[in-house]
């Protein structure tokens, strides 16, 4: 079943040690991503598993269902599990994320693995995936209990740190799910193995690499700084392939739960194009309203109420694609329609000295 991959992963060290190879990929204050990091991951192994099964030690398994699970009593929300069959033998997967440190790490995984297990009825592997250096520090990686000073239970999970994992692994599977991880990759924060990722991403077939794409556009926000990730990726595609791909993905979520819940009483048609459109609208516009913050926060407050109030979702696409593009008068125009204040008085006209009238009260200050 090659679950001793992770474990082999776990043990790999290059020659410069693991606390120099750290430090050299100590990253720079990160750009705030507008999602979370363990989100795009979570989509990632959920539409390219097959591909990544390498990653965590699954070498022969072909992955024939991904799912989140919400586990009862109490309920608990893990964030992937892998269905797995081989020569007819099936079990699961289990993956969680950590982009930070967690000192409860080991006491989660053991919490969830049993419940899985109960949940499938099936044998279940727990994996935790370390996202970024510093991740796991303090982790242990086995769930032990003690009488005194003696281990009366143990219970080990296998880890996968992926700044341990050799970008070129990656780069030389030309498949999307593996491409999308190579920011997060031992080397992957060089700029040209990021731009080689997104070359062979941009050569296969959109269907199959976008999804991809947005997962490693994400990934490399938070390796450079936002005038770095910008200039070495382009606007526009940041834009169209970044942002806009989890407008979409938000709206068709929650659209679709929205539809199928009016579809009972409504007609299930309808309720489902009505709900998509809302939902649609709802996640671009809270996209429009970061992005507004983040590029123009002088002319924020006049333009937010605006977008609150916009229903059109071409409407929220075009403002969130020129938003990095223009000047916070030119941006505050186009949204409102009206043109921005002047920043001085207007000169006034030239009245001949005789008929001057002073004014009856003083003119009030102009507040910039």
């Amino acid at each position: 079943m090659g679950s001793e991959g992770p474990k082999a992963l776990q043990e790999r060290r290059t020659s410069c040690g693991r606390a120099s190879c750290e430090d050299a990929l100590a990253l720079p204050e990160r750009q705030p991503s507008l999602v979370h990091t363990d989100r795009p991951i979570k989509l990632l192994f959920e539409r390219q598993g097959q591909s990544l099964l390498p990653f965590i030690g699954e070498t022969q398994a072909r992955v024939t269902a991904a799912e989140s699970v919400t586990l009862s009593v109490p309920s608990r929300e893990v964030d992937c599990v892998l269905r797995l069959e081989h020569d007819g033998g099936v079990w699961y997967r289990h993956l969680e994320f950590q982009s930070g440190p967690d000192p409860d790490m080991a006491r989660r995984c053991f919490e969830y693995n049993f419940r899985l297990i109960l949940h499938y009825e099936a044998v279940v592997h727990t994996t935790v995936v370390y996202l970024l250096p510093g991740s796991d520090r303090g982790a242990q990686h086995a769930y032990r209990l003690r009488i005194g000073d003696r281990v009366a239970i143990e219970w080990p999970f296998d880890v996968v740190r992926l700044w341990e994992i050799p970008v070129d692994r990656a780069l030389e599977t030309d498949e999307p799910g593996p491409l999308a991880l190579v920011p997060l990759l031992q080397g992957g924060d060089a700029p040209e193995k990021v731009q080689e990722a997104v070359r062979k991403l941009d050569a296969l077939p959109r269907p199959q690499s976008s999804d991809a794409l947005s997962v490693l556009l994400d990934f490399a926000s938070q390796r450079y700084d936002k005038d770095t990730f910008l200039s070495m990726l382009g606007k526009d595609r940041i834009m169209q392939s970044y942002l806009w791909q989890w407008g979409v993905e938000d709206g068709e979520a929650k659209g679709l739960a929205e539809g199928e819940a009016k579809g009972l009483a409504e007609g299930l048609a309808e309720g489902e194009a009505k709900g998509l459109a809302e939902g649609e609208a709802r996640a671009s516009r809270q996209i429009c309203a970061d992005l507004t913050k983040e590029f123009h926060p002088r002319v924020s407050q006049r333009v937010l109420p605006t977008i609150q109030a916009c229903e059109q979702p071409e409407t929220l696409r075009a403002w969130i694609l020129a938003c990095p593009k223009l000047s916070d008068a030119a941006f505050a125009e186009l949204v409102t329609g009206e043109p921005s204040p002047p920043g001085r008085a207007r000169p006034r006209r030239s009245v001949p000295a005789g008929k001057r009238r002073q004014p009856a009260f003083p003119a009030p200050k102009r507040h910039e």
